[in-house]
């Protein structure tokens, strides 16, 4: 019909034939004018694909074969410690660029202490990197040691300097301090987000500028703000400075499930947030619910 069609398009009634031909395309990955993860093995008989069918979500005719994940080596040159707004430090790797499945990378997340332990991760090392999922960059391994000591996350948030602590049962460091600037911007970004209050015109840029002026220091202050203070920002005039103050009026007639969401309290995702509306009804009602009700 005049589609265009891979070179190695390759039909064969015998199985080793099929598996060989898929091992000849893993040898010319790296060399194709496109990017593949992999390659199918299809049914050819339309009378078979017929009897075979097909699901809800895939053809019972066919079937993906994935490559392994390329994998490269560089060294790692530091680590840097982000702060949630959970206030969970979260270590990730930067080391010198590479190139994988198609784009270029410099930082993969290492997760946590036990991650870092486990691999014996030190600033200098050669460690080798691959993209989970052809998506994800990710550390696999240390190829080589370069003699430094196993990097340990710091005992003080590199935020607000206040002490850590790492809960019984959990992997993660988090940051003691309730008012600490990196979890505060990222609260406030969380309350606007879509997912969150929806508040149109406050992405993360604009909230890191109302936090940097001093105009809000909690997601409360929000409801405070006024459209002439708006307006002296950075890439605000009058109208735009009017419309957020509406967006953030419009905000208030949300569902109440949305608003629980948007306060960030940790092991509240979406669905919890919707569960924990429909039974209290209120936020009154929720503050005041004993930890038994809550349990039930």
């Amino acid at each position: 019909l005049g589609f265009k069609v891979s070179p190695e398009y390759f039909v064969t009634d015998d199985i080793e034939a099929a598996v060989g031909q898929i091992e000849k395309i893993g040898t010319l990955r790296g060399k194709l004018p496109y990017d593949i993860d992999g390659a199918v093995v299809k049914v050819d008989s339309l009378s078979q694909r017929e009897q075979l069918g097909v699901t809800a979500k895939y053809p019972k005719w066919a079937a993906a074969f994935k490559y392994p994940p390329e994998e490269k080596e560089t060294v790692l040159r530091e680590i840097e410690i982000n702060v949630g707004r959970t206030g969970a430090l979260t270590p990730t790797a930067v080391f010198d660029p590479i190139t994988l499945a198609g784009t270029t990378v410099s930082r993969a997340v290492l997760h946590n202490q036990d991650f870092i332990d486990e691999k014996q991760i030190a600033i200098g090392d050669t460690i080798v990197v691959r993209k989970a999922g052809e998506i994800i960059p990710e550390v696999v391994t240390v190829a080589k040691h370069a003699g430094g000591p196993v990097y340990r996350v710091p005992d003080r948030c590199p935020s607000c300097g206040s002490e850590v602590t790492r809960e019984e049962g959990e992997a993660v460091i988090r940051c003691t301090n309730i008012e600490c600037p990196a979890q505060l911007l990222r609260n406030l970004i969380h309350f606007c987000s879509r997912d969150a209050m929806d508040i149109e015109g406050l992405g993360p840029a604009m909230v890191a500028q109302l936090v940097e002026t001093g105009l809000i220091a909690n997601v409360a202050d929000l409801y405070d703000l006024r459209a002439q203070d708006v307006a002296q920002l950075d890439r605000m005039g009058a109208k735009s400075a009017e419309n957020l103050i509406r967006a953030i009026e419009k905000s208030k007639a949300n569902d109440l499930s949305k608003l629980i969401y948007g306060l960030g309290i940790r092991q509240v995702g979406e669905k919890a947030a919707a569960v924990l509306a429909r039974h209290f009804g209120t936020l009154d009602a929720l503050t005041a619910a004993p930890t038994e009700e809550l349990t039930e």
